[in-house]
């Protein structure tokens, strides 16, 4: 299913709204214009997994606080009751309605301006009893997205995936689209075009949309699903004794595990000069670590179900938000369960965001590189249909 967050989306013009550039002593707003998000009030507006709230999902607001706090939302039988939920980085509304009622449309009161507002369909029911797999990206290269998936149904037995695409082109997220539908692979799936400002990267308080994306994900699609694994194209999970990353999951004692992460090397025996474009990389041909690895960013897999309301979906973990309600989840507070038996495998190669030179690839050093033998069989296992990486002549 390809669907578009754009016709869902609630836009701060309309009610003649802006979102103000935080002041700052070492950030200028005209540096980040193409950046920072002034315009969207809303990402999406669903209905939720059992159908008794509409969830709007936004940036955080900035100049107009007290305006959204006086917001009202209704139908035609009269005012809906809300609950504002102001969390990292992001405002939530929760509106409550009947179960069994339909709305496909909301008007919203704001700053003196009524507007109608489309309310999108739940997911749940697709995504209810899978196994998940979910990213956000922007421009990668189709064939690294595919790999990543098969890799992913072979190893880990994911038979779901909700990929969010960040670009502004419509024909990119065509084009995943099409390639996943004729990729053979057993799976339910949707992608969605996301191309909304991703935020300064120097301005953490002002990167709204990839945790906006996370309640998105959790409340729209996964809240039913037996699991979900989220990282990203360029990072493959490796688990001992080659078990999928789910096994053992339900168990858990908080309903999720931290995966501790490595660095995968940009080495590797190929031909070099082979590899200058980004589609000729493939995650298979870079199987090694520094010796001893070094250390990178966690992920995280989670029985969504078992996650509490308050505890906030993040790209590295979930954690309590608003801050307050720490004191009522204190293992979530205190504990990081991380999984010991897993590894997070991030591959420095396959990029098309770092800030280093990514035509920086090497040959393998055998006295600084050590291969990663848990990884070599978990590609093995999906890729053994590929031709076998060139050596270096």
């Amino acid at each position: 299913m390809l669907t578009y967050l754009t016709d869902s989306a609630v836009q701060l013009e309309i009610f003649g709204l802006k979102r103000i550039f935080p002041a700052s002593k070492k950030h200028r707003e005209e540096d980040f214009q193409d950046k920072f998000d002034s315009s969207t009030l809303f990402y999406d507006c669903f209905r939720s997994f059992d159908g008794k709230n509409i969830i709007l999902v936004g940036p955080k607001p900035l100049g107009f606080e007290k305006e959204l706090a006086k917001a009202t939302f209704s139908i035609s039988d009269g005012k809906l009751r809300t609950k504002h939920r102001k969390l990292k980085q992001i405002h939530e509304i929760w509106i409550k309605v009947a179960p069994d009622q339909v709305i496909d449309t909301v008007d919203m009161t704001l700053n003196g301006v009524r507007a109608q507002i489309n309310v999108s369909a739940s997911a749940a029911k697709r995504f209810e009893g899978k196994r998940t797999l979910s990213t956000l990206c922007k421009e990668t290269p189709v064939c690294w997205i595919l790999d990543w998936v098969k890799f992913n149904v072979v190893n880990h037995d994911v038979n779901a995936l909700v990929l969010f695409e960040n670009s502004q082109s419509v024909q990119r997220v065509q084009e995943i689209y099409q390639a996943l539908e004729q990729s053979g692979l057993d799976i339910e799936f949707e992608v969605v075009h996301a191309p909304f400002p991703y935020g300064p990267p120097q301005m953490r308080d002002i990167k709204f949309l990839q945790r906006s994306i996370l309640q998105i994900l959790r409340w729209k699609y996964v809240q039913t699903s037996d699991a979900l694994l989220f990282c990203d194209v360029d990072e493959f999970v490796i688990c001992e004794k080659g078990v999928s990353i789910f096994s053992g999951l339900k168990d858990s004692f908080l309903g999720y595990f931290l995966i501790p992460g490595v660095w995968i090397e940009p080495v590797t025996n190929a031909g070099i000069n082979e590899l200058k474009s980004l589609d000729d990389r493939r995650h298979n041909m870079f199987l090694h670590t520094t010796n001893p690895p070094t250390a990178t960013h966690r992920k995280w897999v989670a029985v969504p179900s078992r996650i509490p309301q308050s505890i906030q979906f993040k790209a590295h973990g979930v954690r309590p938000e608003p801050k307050h309600a720490a004191w009522l989840h204190p293992f979530f507070t205190r504990l990081k369960p991380f999984l010991r038996s897993a590894t997070l495998c991030h591959f420095n190669a396959i990029s098309t965001s770092w800030k280093t030179d990514r035509d920086k690839i090497g040959p393998i050093d055998e006295s600084k590189h050590t291969l990663h033998e848990g990884l070599r069989n978990a590609c093995d296992a999906a890729f053994s249909d590929k031709t076998k990486t060139p050596e270096l002549s």
